[in-house]
């Protein structure tokens, strides 16, 4: 039986002015059935943009899929139909974006904005039947009194509300896959540590595939079961989040893991890479992360790195991957 998403050697380019940009460069990952992928790493890695690729929402004219294969269910979505894709989006795969402040239409009640989905995907017609499935759906992520809530628009939620009114959105369809970007944005500690248990929860029930984006490597240890960091539109390192946690191979992991200010450790200043993510327009010769990283040799200057596979879930683009493990 495929995988629930087999995503192969995914490369996403943008058009710009001054050069191509290869935004995602090579991607490669799959995802089983109720299991949660993390997609880890700076702003401008690459993470959002491999998302929004898998269920092409790419912005029109300069953001182009020009490799690759996204295998959903066996089925290729690279090669079907704009309307076909317009089908799966929202029903078998779902999208909560990344900011809950502006992922709503100001204009419209929170009842009107989640009938929408039933009625293009699910043919709902019977007002009815529209307004106890939205109900249900606030009652599921936790929204207190949804047979007003319906009534109520975004203006009148908090932050914490209107993410889970999103993530009901997502979810009232039964999709089979939930990507997750960067859900707890602008969120505070508490709401942040509710949406990632919400988001848990509703995994559980519907047993979803889901794909969680963060830059936050203690949201990655809490929820996911296996974890991929992303360094210049490449995935540098993939394994179960044990392992990944345990043995990190690429330096990059690591020094994320070390910028993570830890309870009983004195330091003079908090850890921060030094340095700045490459342009992905002009991408240095040899490995990415070499102008930044604490162990780089004169061979990572001039030669690229290849993966390497430490048992059969954990892989490492470092052509030092070896050593970093042992060390």
């Amino acid at each position: 039986m495929p995988p629930l998403l087999e995503v192969k050697n995914l490369q996403t380019h943008f058009i710009t002015r001054s050069g191509v940009a290869r935004a995602v460069d090579g991607v490669t990952f799959s995802l089983e059935r109720g299991q949660t992928l993390g997609l880890v790493g700076e702003s401008g890695s690459g993470k959002s943009v491999t998302c929004s690729s898998i269920v092409r929402l790419l912005p029109k004219g300069s953001g182009r899929i020009v490799g690759g294969e996204v295998l959903f269910e066996g089925r290729n979505l690279l090669d079907i139909s704009e309307n076909e894709m317009r089908r799966i989006r929202g029903s078998q795969i779902s999208f909560v974006t990344q900011d809950p402040m502006t992922s709503l239409n100001p204009v419209y009640s929170i009842g009107n904005q989640m009938e929408e989905p039933l009625r293009y995907h699910q043919g709902m017609r019977n007002h009815g039947q529209l307004h106890a499935k939205v109900v249900e759906a606030l009652t599921q992520v936790g929204i207190p009194s949804p047979e007003r809530r319906v009534k109520d628009y975004p203006h009148q939620l908090s932050g914490g509300q209107r993410q889970r009114v999103v993530t009901a959105m997502a979810i009232e369809c039964q999709p089979s896959l939930l990507i997750a970007d960067e859900p707890t944005t602008a969120l505070d500690v508490t709401v942040q540590i509710q949406i990632l248990r919400l988001l848990k929860d509703v995994q559980k029930e519907l047993n979803l595939g889901m794909i969680l984006v963060t830059h936050d490597l203690s949201v990655i240890a809490r929820t996911c079961d296996k974890v991929a960091v992303m360094y210049a539109g490449r995935i540098v390192e993939e394994g179960p989040i044990d392992e990944i946690f345990a043995r990190p191979r690429h330096p990059y992991t690591r020094s994320l893991m070390r910028a993570i200010p830890q309870i009983g450790r004195k330091e003079d200043r908090l850890y921060s890479i030094p340095g700045q993510p490459p342009d992905v327009r002009r991408l240095p010769q040899g490995c990415p992360f070499a102008p930044r990283c604490p162990d780089v040799i004169d061979r990572c200057t001039h030669e690229a790195p290849t993966e390497q596979f430490f048992g059969s879930n954990h892989r490492a683009r470092c052509l030092r991957a070896e050593e970093m493990g042992a060390s």
